[in-house]
């Protein structure tokens, strides 16, 4: 019994990212069935509440972050201006011209029968065909809606860049935390070798060789934090903070996977993603556009009322000095087609264009979907392999080697090439379950997870 609950606890704190060496010396007495029950169950429990408390608050922290990056990115505030300034553009487009208000004074008075004419005032106004107001006001709502999808677009993609950051700069955290952990290893070595050569078993290589592995790490640490900062500084700039502002990361990262398969998200994609719905409406403003340069080219009325003012004669005359009132009907005649074909035909170019470039956007998000689920895949397969697999074989062999170096001359330059293989494959663990979360954050730009509706959107 005593033997089975050391190999679970190591188990389960493998699991949790913590290499052999760190629980080589965990042991739990057992006194007892009913504490050894006690202890098993803690075991089992406890890294299980504290994986799941880890990972609700890295989430936690993530959506803060893209919240504030939302609320004060200025690119993105810039693309929801466009849209509110294309809002604009349907009611210019769609309302009747301004009437036309004229004014005449007759320098040399008209004479009528009932008195000379001394001034006109009238009022005109223009009706288009009947349903053009109508089509043009369509174009311009459908080309506001296209604005928002745009913005919409880029809200999903800052949400993903700053995910992709974060991840980066998790990936740099805990690559210092492994150079250090690793050098303060190579330090016991060093120790070692040292001792060993103080009493003559091993040649002075051995102490020059693990001082050169220790000064190669520290140097690569050292680049680490100088990356850390421009990273930083990086992820600062999509939430528009200062350079320097502090960014909480996690120190430990779940693992994510996807719950749909690739046909389910080929199948949302191409219903949900912003750029396909942009090129949607695009193409309806388009044919709204046709519409409307067909009806541009239909006769214009005309209505107005001129209101004349005469003065009286010098003569008692029926109705003298009586003011006249004139309605008045026109049609303004388009005789000059040229210009209103050709109006016509730009917006059957447009729409051909649009269904030209919607085609290329579908065969593009598809083939962007299967990288990214190539990426996800690759992830997993490298996570697995260097977290089940070579970090703990590698580990078991250098534990196995240092027990043999400190009481035999074994080989320490293999010893030493190890260490470094270990140190690689940690590395690449870190960067395996990165490249994994980045892929799923990708899928879930390129399917609109984070699509929502005008009305919900609230900036600054």
């Amino acid at each position: 019994m005593m033997k089975f609950i050391e190999i679970l606890t190591v188990s389960i704190l493998f699991q949790n990212g913590s290499s052999e060496r760190d629980v080589a010396f965990i042991k739990f007495p057992f006194e007892g069935g009913l504490r050894g029950m006690f202890i098993l169950l803690t075991i089992m429990i406890i890294p299980l509440f504290v994986m799941g408390q880890q990972a609700d608050t890295t989430n936690a922290q993530i959506e803060q972050y893209l919240q504030q990056a939302a609320q004060n990115n200025p690119d993105l505030k810039a693309q929801y201006k466009q849209y509110l300034s294309a809002l604009q553009q349907s009611p210019q487009v769609s309302t009747l011209p301004d009437p036309e208000l004229a004014f005449g004074y007759f320098i040399n008075p008209i004479e009528t029968r009932v008195g000379p004419q001394q001034a006109r005032f009238g009022i005109t106004q223009m009706f288009p065909w009947f349903g053009t107001l109508n089509a043009r006001g369509d174009a311009a709502t459908k080309q506001a809606k296209a604005k928002f999808e745009a913005f919409q677009d880029a809200r999903n993609k800052l949400f993903y860049e700053v995910q992709k950051s974060w991840y980066h700069l998790y990936q740099i955290e805990q690559s210092i935390r492994i150079l250090e952990e690793n050098i303060e290893l190579l330090g016991i070595f060093e120790s070692l070798a040292i001792q060993k050569y103080e009493t003559n078993q091993v040649g002075q290589a051995d102490v020059l060789r693990v001082q050169i592995e220790k000064e190669d790490l520290k140097s690569r640490m050292e680049f680490q934090k100088d990356n850390r900062q421009v990273a930083r500084q990086e992820f600062n700039e999509l939430l528009n903070r200062q350079a320097d502002s502090k960014v909480v990361t996690s120190d430990s990262l779940k693992e994510k996977f996807l719950e749909r398969s690739k046909g389910e998200l080929e199948q949302t994609v191409m219903r949900q993603n912003p750029k396909l719905s942009k090129i949607d409406f695009e193409a309806s403003s388009a044919r709204s556009s046709i519409k409307a340069a067909q009806k541009e080219g239909m006769p214009k009325f005309g209505l107005g009322i001129d209101y004349m003012i005469t003065d009286e004669r010098d003569m008692a005359l029926t109705d003298n000095g009586q003011d006249a009132i004139l309605a008045r009907v026109g049609v303004q005649i388009p005789l000059y087609r040229k210009k209103y074909r050709a109006k016509e035909k730009q917006a059957q170019i447009q729409l051909h264009s649009v269904q030209d470039h919607q085609q290329a956007t579908e065969n593009k998000l598809l083939r962007q979907l299967s990288q990214a689920l190539r990426d996800y895949r690759d992830g997993k397969r490298r996570l697995n392999l260097y977290k089940d697999i070579q970090i703990q074989r590698t580990q078991q062999t250098i534990d196995i080697l240092t027990e043999q170096y400190s009481t035999s001359a074994t080989d320490f330059e293999e010893l030493l090439r190890l260490q470094r293989k270990l140190l690689d494959y940690e590395l690449a663990q870190q960067q395996a379950l990165v490249d994994l979360n980045t892929a799923v954050a990708r899928i879930d730009y390129l399917y609109g997870k984070h699509n929502t509706i005008p009305e919900a959107i609230e900036l600054e």
